[in-house]
């Protein structure tokens, strides 16, 4: 089963230097992603990380992760440093690595990571047209926790317009993380956020087609976006139905010792469908609780 951290459905950016926004993001989102990258001048991304310890104490009371700078530049060491205590006494459970461009990266990454354990820690943000191209490279780095595009960094590099209607130019980028994820093992990605915050149609449709194409969840960039964000990701009463349908089957699977079944409605049960029915019926019992 998931971790709890990986049932999130909305998560919620912060701004590293906004440490009084921190309990309110928590408040108010299924995740809180404290930003040290794009978020926080250069100038002040050494007060952002002197002041995480300190904010973000022995938690927040919700899963989350702190989005960290490319590995390519030169604040990625420190930022590792400033969040490795937090991690090992539970407070943060991963990090996001921003602009991962290979495999190379990653596996940076994974090594300046590696002294906490062996658990995966690392969610690498790909955000351009190379990193699309490597997608399956970089997925099989060990360390690597799960995939996610960067669209607003990505759109530039693709030469995209601005209009999120749009997002056929995205079609492509989007099938690859996700394939490359699943393809690895690893837990379909988040969507990337949407970046206007006063359209709330524009943002469930966006979601209902990033949900379609294998996408489990969503980034927010203001509190106003995370119901929208959490409607549209969390499991339908149909949804939720058949995975209860699916794991009582499943029992009778382990009773009889079979390795395959049926559901009534004649549709075929094996251990993928049945891992997808506990990760349905998790997400219900947690936006139940």
């Amino acid at each position: 089963m998931s971790a709890d951290w990986e049932l999130a459905l909305a998560w919620l950016y912060v701004p590293a230097t906004r440490t009084d926004r921190f309990a309110k993001a928590a408040a108010s989102a299924d995740g809180v992603v404290i930003d040290l990258e794009d978020a926080v001048h250069a100038d002040e991304k050494a007060a952002a990380r002197a002041g995480l310890d300190a904010a973000v104490g022995d938690g927040l009371g919700v899963p989350t992760v702190v989005r960290v700078n490319a590995p390519s530049t030169e604040h990625f060491d420190a930022d590792i440093a400033a969040v490795t205590p937090l991690v090992r006494r539970g407070a943060v459970s991963a990090i996001r690595v921003a602009k991962v461009d290979s495999a190379d990266e990653a596996r940076r990454a994974a090594e300046a990571t590696a002294h906490w354990g062996i658990e995966r820690r690392l969610i690498v943000q790909l955000e351009t047209a190379r990193a699309i191209r490597d997608a399956h490279e970089i997925a099989a780095v060990e360390g690597v926790h799960s995939l996610m595009l960067g669209e607003a960094d990505l759109r530039a590099d693709l030469g995209l317009g601005r209009d999120l209607a749009s997002a056929d130019g995205l079609l492509l980028s989007r099938l690859t993380v996700v394939l490359a994820a699943r393809a690895a093992g690893l837990p379909s990605p988040l969507a990337s956020a949407f970046v206007n915050v006063t359209d709330t149609d524009a943002l469930a449709a966006d979601c209902a087609r990033q949900r379609e194409l294998g996408f489990r969840g969503r980034s927010c960039i203001h509190p106003k976006q995370v119901e929208t964000v959490r409607a549209a990701f969390q499991p339908s009463a149909a949804d939720v139905e058949w995975a209860r349908s699916v794991l009582e089957r499943a029992e009778g699977m382990d009773t009889s010792g079979s390795g395959v079944a049926t559901l009534a409605d004649g549709s075929f049960i094996d251990m993928p469908v049945i891992r997808q029915a506990q990760t349905i019926a998790a997400l219900a019992e947690r936006s139940a609780s």
